[in-house]
């Protein structure tokens, strides 16, 4: 039987600009489904993990999506932890994610997304929500521009707060970059946020050498997932074969998390407003969290690009 969160399919868009096409599916949570080009050989060659056709033609479970594509993270990222935190005097709940005490990654990405606008190379999806008992308390209107151009991706995020009080806020993508043999990756972060047993970030400190993409370097096959902030708003993906992935993004996404599971197909390279339980730590008094506070009206922008070239 389809859980509450369960996602039905619906039509997928396919946006194309020179060699690269890029797949848009609205009702999966407001996903890009696939992003990848035609080299000169005819081979397609994959830029983000593609998600399966099962799942573009059943649906899935919007709780365990898959590990594919690139979905939004509205209104905050990560984890919350227990799903509790305490704003404008009161104590707000947020149902769990499963199989662990805390909320996780917002609720954009487990809703169907409308198509607002649509042309051969670009898309308009917009979000409206309105709460909902156990779930975000305040009502807010999201829409994301992707815009596909031979060179690569521009996307953008809105949030808006359509509450009457304020709302804690914030957000990112979260991409799922193919990753193959001898995949390097780099990019200059100088903080970290070390976790507990259930990946809630519980202080501030500097990188170590164990975090430290500052030089190009392979993945390590035990497997990594760090937070960081105070990075450069910059990480290449170099691949054996010259190809590289520039991602770079705006403030305020100045956070950033590197998620490499062993044994998988893809690395995960997030640029995000905030660390994970940001509304927590910042309730203790640490600085830097990234929490952002939305004004009944306000709105946040947040983007990120991505950048292909391919071996001459």
């Amino acid at each position: 039987m389809a859980s509450a969160a369960w996602l039905a399919p619906g039509p997928v868009h396919r946006l194309q600009a020179g060699a690269l096409t890029m797949d848009v599916a609205p009702a999966a949570g407001g996903r890009i489904a696939s992003l990848a080009s035609t080299g000169k050989d005819g081979q397609r060659i994959a830029w983000l993990a593609p998600m399966s056709e099962a799942c573009l033609r059943d649906g899935f479970d919007g709780m365990t999506w898959p590990k594919t594509g690139c979905y939004p993270l509205l209104p905050f990222s990560n984890r919350i932890r227990d799903g509790r935190f305490q704003w404008g005097g009161r104590e707000v709940r947020l149902a769990s994610h499963p199989g662990q005490p805390h909320a996780m990654h917002g609720l954009a990405h487990a809703r169907a997304w409308e198509v607002e606008q649509l042309s051969a190379s670009s898309i308009v999806l917009g979000l409206r929500y309105v709460p909902q008992v156990d779930n975000w308390p305040w009502p807010f209107t999201a829409t994301q521009t992707l815009l596909l151009s031979p060179t690569g991706l521009d996307a953008v995020m809105t949030l808006r707060n359509d509450g009457d009080t304020s709302m804690p806020a914030g957000g990112g993508f979260h991409p799922y970059i193919a990753r193959t043999p001898g995949t390097r990756v780099q990019f200059d972060a100088a903080t970290m946020w070390p976790t507990d047993a259930g990946e809630v970030a519980i202080r501030r400190e500097p990188v170590t050498a164990r975090e430290d993409f500052r030089a190009p370097r392979a993945l390590p096959d035990a497997g990594l997932s760090v937070y960081y902030s105070d990075w450069r708003q910059q990480a290449v993906v170099a691949y054996e074969d010259g190809a590289t992935l520039t991602l770079t993004a705006d403030d305020p996404l100045d956070h950033f998390i590197l998620h490499a599971p062993p044994g998988q197909p893809y690395v995960c390279l997030e640029p995000i407003s905030h660390v994970a339980d940001a509304i927590n730590l910042a309730e203790q008094g640490w600085e830097g969290t990234g929490l952002r506070v939305l004004e009944p009206g306000e709105a946040l922008s947040l983007r990120m690009r991505l950048r292909i070239h391919l071996e001459d």
